[in-house]
């Protein structure tokens, strides 16, 4: 079951990293890209609510397995360190990752 307080963006976007188009996942929400797998730092508190003033760019630095979600690539902000769980899409170039 889904958290009550998420707010879902599945958009296309241009990577600001790598400059790849990204297409909208199709089976959850996109938040970063499947080429390089960097996202933009825009959530606050809430995954989706796009609160965050940092606006830095989210390194992916590990790939880590959690159960019913699957894998989640852990992202590090490069400009104030928070780091964060996405769920990995299905197309995302996971091979460039470093351990």
């Amino acid at each position: 079951m889904g958290r009550k307080d998420f707010k879902k963006h599945n958009e296309a976007f241009r990577c600001q990293k790598c400059g790849a188009e990204n297409p909208p996942a199709k089976k959850s929400e996109r938040n970063h890209c499947f080429a390089c797998l960097f996202s933009l730092h825009v959530d606050n508190e809430t995954p989706g609510d796009r609160g965050s003033e940092c606006r830095g760019m989210m390194e992916p630095i590990s790939l880590d397995y959690k159960g019913k979600k699957g894998f989640m690539i852990r992202h590090k902000c490069v400009k104030c360190g928070k780091e964060i769980l996405n769920k990995a899409a299905e197309d995302d170039e996971t091979r460039f990752l470093r351990w």
